[in-house]
């Protein structure tokens, strides 16, 4: 069975997946090509986002996604980027459920997918956090 996406009430509440630290992932994955957040990237990071904070305002999920916006700019260079990334994906791997994670991943590949273009740098984005996730992904040429 794959992924499953969307709320299921028998996932953990969302103090306990740590909203922030996902919607990092989505931060940072959406600025991997170009180092903006495009307005499909945010309406699509908002909306993944709210799935994972059932009863949340709208409010909470612009904080939660401010901080993640936040934390990003905080970075002084890519590569301090890219290890908060790796670290994030590590504390997820180690809080959320295998089908928890698989939907980390699905997310992350439909905000990639958000713009209608995906480069190689986000295309490494994905798999680099699945492999981290522990989460299988299958990269096809579409050429």
């Amino acid at each position: 069975m794959g992924p499953r996406l969307g709320y299921d009430p028998a996932m953990p509440s969302w103090d306990d997946v740590d909203p922030a630290a996902i919607a990092f992932l989505f931060v940072a994955c959406a600025r991997t090509a170009d180092g903006e957040l495009v307005e499909s990237e945010v309406v699509r990071a908002v909306e993944r986002i709210a799935a994972w904070m059932p009863g949340a305002s709208r409010e909470q999920v612009r904080e939660v996604l401010a901080r993640a916006v936040e934390l990003h700019r905080s970075a002084p260079d890519e590569r301090s980027v890219i290890e908060l990334v790796r670290a994030t994906a590590e504390r997820l791997r180690t809080r959320l459920a295998q089908v928890e994670r698989e939907r980390v991943v699905t997310e992350i590949i439909g905000l990639v997918r958000a713009d209608g273009e995906v480069d190689l740098g986000e295309l490494d984005f994905v798999v680099a956090v699945a492999k981290i996730l522990e989460v299988e992904v299958a990269v096809v040429d579409e050429a």
